[in-house]
């Protein structure tokens, strides 16, 4: 019999709530992989596997367009803190470069109980400010991230003071960890209720930032992530807000290279903006 802690992790449980749930998974890494593979076949400028910690093991930026560039997009990836790399959240590069961004992938070393989210936190706030370090002339720097990846976007543009953070791109994310501790999340991330509390994001530092926020949420998402990305656009009233009813946790992310989708429409239209 279902306990209540399974219920729980259920309800969290993105892929279980997405369009196919036995093969999203698979699909999402096909697809990304793919994305990757062709940008590598692509004539873009970019730099790998470039350490901002030497001592960790994910702990690398990858570049991806011209290290001189006025604009640049940072963006981090995610996978519950606990798996995904800096590969994979790489759908965003097409809309930025045609608006002339330069993309920044942010790694970091995975979350577990020799390793507390709090560092895991650390090292993407550190990754962020390895980056805006060394694109010291570009005038404006957009932040984001996906899934877990907003989670760390959110705290960065809120511990970090640099004048040129001009936007935040937060997509299908997760904010505020209290009931994590109660499911398998929690459990392979070693989360106390302590940490969860000191991890979560405060959304009263993001309502009286100047910079425009966008918050993209999916209809097939699971309904805790769902509740969550709806509360935070109701708090933050400077933020939009931007609901797809079509699109899964894994979709909304790769139909940003579909020039036909809406979710790839409103993204330029938001860069463009900045």
């Amino acid at each position: 019999m279902e306990n209540e802690d399974d219920k729980l992790s259920a309800e969290y449980s993105c892929s279980l709530h997405s369009k196919n749930r036995e093969t999203a998974g698979d699909e999402f890494d096909a697809k990304v992989e793919q994305i990757y593979k062709d940008l590598k076949d692509s004539s873009i400028e970019r730099k790998e596997d470039i350490s901002y910690k030497p001592n960790g093991e994910l702990t690398q930026i990858d570049i991806w367009g011209p290290e001189n560039a006025q604009k640049v997009f940072i963006m981090i990836h995610g996978g519950y803190w606990m798996f995904g790399n800096r590969k994979k959240c790489l759908p965003v590069v097409g809309v930025a470069q045609s608006l002339g961004y330069t993309v920044v992938s942010i790694g970091y070393d995975y979350a577990n109980k020799n390793h507390t989210l709090r560092q895991t936190i650390q090292e993407a706030i550190d990754g962020v400010r390895f980056a805006l370090d060394r694109f010291e002339n570009a005038k404006k720097v957009v932040i984001g991230g996906h899934s877990v990846g907003a989670h760390l976007a959110f705290q960065a543009v809120t511990r970090i003071q640099d004048l040129r953070i001009s936007g935040a791109f937060l997509s299908a994310g997760i904010y505020k960890l209290h009931e994590l501790v109660n499911t398998k999340y929690g459990r392979d991330l070693a989360l106390t209720p302590e940490e969860a509390d000191l991890c979560s994001c405060d959304y009263d530092l993001l309502k009286t930032v100047k910079f425009p926020i966008l918050i993209a949420n999916c209809k097939l998402e699971s309904p805790k992530l769902f509740q969550q990305n709806v509360e935070f656009s109701q708090l933050v009233k400077n933020a939009q807000y931007k609901e797809y009813a079509g699109e899964d946790h894994f979709s909304i992310l790769t139909e940003l290279t579909n020039e036909n989708s809406v979710v790839h429409n409103d993204f330029y239209k938001f860069l463009h903006s900045i």
